[in-house]
């Protein structure tokens, strides 16, 4: 429904106050049903504001706010010549001349990005916040207009701005390069020592395994929707294969298999050669049970043929008596003893 076919539009026109209580709006609009999408709609298109201090109404399914803000401009007051007057890029798809309020309510902004455009010559892509603040001075300033700019068909190609990763892991990779082997550790003592190691040592490879680095995994957060996927993008490597080593329990697991089944066009793998060395240390030890009591059991048809029968009996064991072995028991000088 277009603003002119409102009929709460309509009725706003002819009100005298700049703000209006959802009170007022529901006595004027005379289908209650239809009352939220109408002031939906009109919030969409820039009539109405909420004024988020107001508080909402208390109705969890269709949350609406005490109070608006009205912002009405009569046409007359809105050129189009100002509208023509921009860069064309900003005018392409006439968005502004089909909805001249959001002109009214944007000028400032689009009359700088017209400039930018106009006159800026920078071809160096950088993040959208860096480029934010070169041309406005304020890092954000182009985080609070992105469902303009997207109204307006401008990209960050346009701008020339990239989008940095939802989450950026810690990690060490000394050399950047198109096809590169990751080690990524869930708990951040062992990644620690292997970046120390790497680091002091120059050393590239554990249990005999070429690494070209090392990424903390920060537990559960690395199955975030679309977190890890948006790190490795952001790596930009022709080839990437991940190893994975966490703690051999059943959170530890889970874990990686969320993770491989969130970023199932990832090339991700179970370190075993991790896991093996901490079975074998963990024999003469009694491992203490685990804290997590979801009493979830991951499932193991894809992870216990990587191991052999002795260590598939062991690991069973674990995860069927809820016990935990922790990554950590991986310290340092037995990292120091394995990597070359």
């Amino acid at each position: 429904m277009s603003k002119n076919n409102n009929p709460l539009y309509k009725a706003l026109q002819d009100h005298t106050r700049k703000r209006i209580s959802l009170e007022e709006l529901n006595r004027i609009c005379q289908d209650h049903e239809q009352l939220a999408q109408q002031i939906s709609e009109l919030t969409e298109q820039g009539i109405l504001t909420p004024v988020k201090s107001s508080g909402t109404n208390g109705n969890l399914k269709i949350p609406l706010y005490m109070r608006y803000t009205i912002s009405i401009e009569k046409p007359q007051q809105i050129s189009r010549y100002e509208i023509d007057a921009l860069h064309p890029r900003l005018t392409k798809n006439e968005y502004l001349l089909r909805n001249r309020i959001q002109f009214v309510k944007n000028k400032a902004f689009l009359l700088r990005l017209s400039e930018w455009l106009t006159y800026d010559k920078d071809s160096d892509m950088m993040s959208r916040r860096e480029r934010s603040f070169s041309i406005f001075g304020d890092e954000k300033k182009l985080d609070d207009h992105l469902r303009l700019l997207e109204r307006m068909g401008i990209t960050g190609d346009v701008l020339k701005f990239y989008e940095t990763p939802e989450q950026c892991f810690s990690d060490y990779i000394p050399v950047r390069k198109n096809r590169m082997t990751l080690l990524i550790c869930e708990n951040k003592d062992i990644w620690f020592n292997i970046r120390r190691l790497m680091y002091s040592s120059g050393a590239c490879s554990i249990f005999d395994t070429k690494i070209d680095g090392v990424i903390f995994g920060q537990g559960n957060d690395i199955t975030g929707k679309e977190k890890f996927r948006s790190y490795a993008q952001y790596l930009g490597a022709d080839e990437t294969r991940f190893l994975y080593c966490g703690d051999i329990d059943r959170a530890g697991f889970d874990i990686f298999l969320r993770l491989c089944k969130e970023a199932k066009d990832l090339h991700i793998e179970l370190f075993v050669p991790a896991y093996q060395k901490m079975l074998e240390l963990s024999r003469s030890i009694r491992l203490p049970d685990s804290s997590d009591g979801r009493l979830i059991i991951p499932e193991m048809s894809g992870i216990l043929p990587l191991f052999s029968d002795d260590e598939q009996k062991q690991i069973t064991q674990i995860i069927e008596d809820n016990k935990r072995l922790p990554q950590e028991i991986l310290s340092y000088p037995v990292l120091a003893d394995n990597m070359r």
